[in-house]
């Protein structure tokens, strides 16, 4: 401990991006983490397969080419090129394209749509325009209607968030767009691509630096800050002021590997649109970066979201509604009279950030404390 260095809870692409840049800026850097690993969410690995397997669910990397985030990033990988594509498990068991695009409308109404106009002529006729949506089912009927809201999101979102979908905010229902031409990928950026060599590779060069130390398998306790110049917490803000406006409500997910022998899934991933407890599947070896390609057998991982309650310490979706978007701006609001300390991350911030938005949020931050004790 050294009243010089600056304390990060949480080695994942938040605190391992503050760490970065602050080290650089001669500033000295403790960084703890709970787990026994960097990387955070994003934390991948080789297994006995020689498969490589992202622990906590499929991360895919996208974005603008000329960001500050990712030209940071690609200081510290080499990159291989992947354009993720997502299927809809259908009741009949054949798949479907996801975002909704012109095969997909074709696919389900057996139909055959020629142009982009012909396509959003049609999407306007099943879709009711009239809605100004208030929340994220209004948001599905709005954008393409009752057939293909019960087929695509209704189940998906309500295994998804635990909730029904008029109760989440419009802007979770608003991530998955919908197109009228061709184009399958998930994500139309100019930049998607895998680290060559993982994440974790990725994240062992970030934190290589003579003014970073890394303590893992190290809880945070509030005990610690008098002991450092400044407390960068990726950590939930509620829980660090003792659940005193209520607990922010958060979704968890349970993983369960499976092998599949002789076959393949028609992407590498597959979601479930029934009422089973799964949102979708990843088979790991139809990634690029993947190490080893075998043909006989291949390892899926199921996704399971359940309430934090249930996987507790494992945050990984806040639940964004009303009720919990005003119980964080009074968290939000407290932590400003704690000049000693600043929230960072998907739960000290209380938003669901995807990893290229998570490092622009953190180098900002970084750049902004720097200014601020020079």
């Amino acid at each position: 401990m050294d009243k010089n260095s600056l304390l990060i809870v949480g080695a994942g692409f938040g605190g391992a991006t503050l760490a970065r840049i602050f080290a650089e800026n001669n500033q000295k850097v403790i960084v703890i983490d709970k787990r026994n690993h960097i990387g955070g969410n994003s934390y991948d690995y080789l297994n006995e397969n020689n498969e490589r397997i992202h622990k906590y669910g499929p991360h895919l990397l996208h974005g603008d080419a000329d960001s500050k985030a990712i030209k940071f990033l690609s200081r510290f990988t080499e990159w291989t090129k992947y354009e993720h594509k997502v299927r809809a498990l259908l009741s009949d068991m054949s798949t479907t394209s996801l975002p909704i695009n012109r095969n997909t409308l074709e696919h389900i109404f057996k139909i055959s749509l020629n142009s982009d106009l012909e396509t959003k002529n049609f999407l306007d006729s099943i879709r009711e325009k009239s809605i100004v949506p208030r929340n994220t089912d209004e948001l599905f009927l709005s954008s393409v209607g009752e057939k293909l809201a019960n087929i695509f999101f209704r189940p998906y979102t309500q295994k998804m968030w635990g909730i029904d979908p008029k109760e989440l905010d419009v802007q979770i229902g608003a991530r998955l767009p919908v197109r009228t031409n061709r184009d399958e990928r998930y994500f139309t950026d100019n930049f998607q691509f895998l680290p060559k060599n993982g994440y974790f590779s990725l994240f062992e060069k970030m934190l290589d630096h003579k003014n970073i130390q890394v303590n893992l398998n190290t809880e945070f306790s509030k005990s610690m800050e008098k002991h450092y110049k400044h407390n960068f917490l990726c950590l939930p803000i509620d829980q660090y002021f003792d659940y005193c406006f209520g607990e922010l409500p958060y979704r968890s997910l349970i993983f369960e590997n499976k092998l599949m022998i002789n076959d393949n899934l028609s992407a590498s991933q597959v979601n479930f649109t029934d009422n089973s407890p799964y949102t979708r599947m990843t088979q790991w070896d139809l990634l690029p970066n993947c190490q080893s390609k075998n043909k006989f057998q291949h390892t899926l991982t199921y996704e399971r979201p359940v309430d934090i309650s249930k996987n507790p310490g494992e945050y990984y979706y806040p639940v964004q509604t009303q009720k919990s978007r005003r119980i964080f701006q009074k968290y939000e609001k407290l932590s400003k009279n704690f000049d000693h300390i600043t929230f960072c991350g998907r739960t000290g911030l209380f938003k669901y950030i995807d990893m290229v938005p998570a490092v622009s949020i953190h180098l900002q931050k970084a750049y902004n404390f720097l200014k601020k004790i020079n």
